[in-house]
């Protein structure tokens, strides 16, 4: 005879947006759990969210190097050729008197795309592993934040709007850098669609029942 789970056995989320307290459902791939409150989505159906999330960060973390190292865009005019990275792009802004605008870009171009990928690759892989340390939430929840902070579409979308202002002075030409971050802006945006928050910590939650 099968008996009723108890309610210690039951697993609990609360919405984000109104706090509602909601008991934990299995969501279906390619379906989504909603707020009957007010609405707002509390989870999606997206297996293997850890799996993909080691893949796209390794992969992230291998193409942050060349898109910030490398040249974006080389110049010519009047005979001279003239190439920048990102990285001297930002060290440009700051000599020139935009500090406030050049820390802005080291954040959400650099540094914040730098420390989502490898918040992302620790958390992944560990849990890839079948691992639950004590640490691991603290990185979970600190990752919550740092994905607001990371946007290197706008920075892509600036030197888009560069060239177009620029080609009448001088020819642009797309360098190896300029090709690497849109492939890092494209692996950050594929894991924003293919990796749920909600599954690593259910995936962390997995990994400390089996350890007990």
């Amino acid at each position: 005879m099968r008996t009723a789970p108890s309610p210690a056995d039951k697993q609990f989320t609360a919405c984000s947006e109104c706090d509602l307290l909601l008991e934990e459902v299995a969501v279906p791939e390619g379906s989504e759990s909603v707020c009957p409150r007010c609405g707002h989505g509390l989870q999606e159906g997206r297996p293997d969210s850890v799996l993909h999330a080691v893949i796209l960060s390794t992969i992230g973390l291998i193409l942050l190097v060349p898109a910030m190292g490398m040249p974006l865009l080389s110049l010519s005019s009047t005979g001279l050729l003239h190439d920048v990275s990102l990285t001297e792009a930002v060290l440009a802004l700051g000599n020139s008197g935009y500090w406030e605008v050049a820390a802005l870009v080291a954040v959400c171009a650099l540094a914040a795309p730098f420390l989502n990928l490898w918040l992302v690759f620790t958390v992944s892989t560990v849990l890839q592993l079948g691992g639950s340390p004590a640490w691991l939430p603290r990185l979970l929840r600190l990752n919550h934040h740092v994905r607001e902070w990371a946007m290197p579409e706008v920075f892509l979308l600036a030197v888009l709007v560069s060239i177009v202002k620029l080609k009448d002075m001088a020819q642009l030409l797309p360098d190896v850098g300029l090709y690497c971050f849109v492939c890092l802006m494209l692996c950050t945006l594929l894991m924003e669609t293919l990796i749920d928050q909600h599954e690593l910590w259910q995936a962390y939650e997995k990994n400390r029942a089996q350890e007990m």
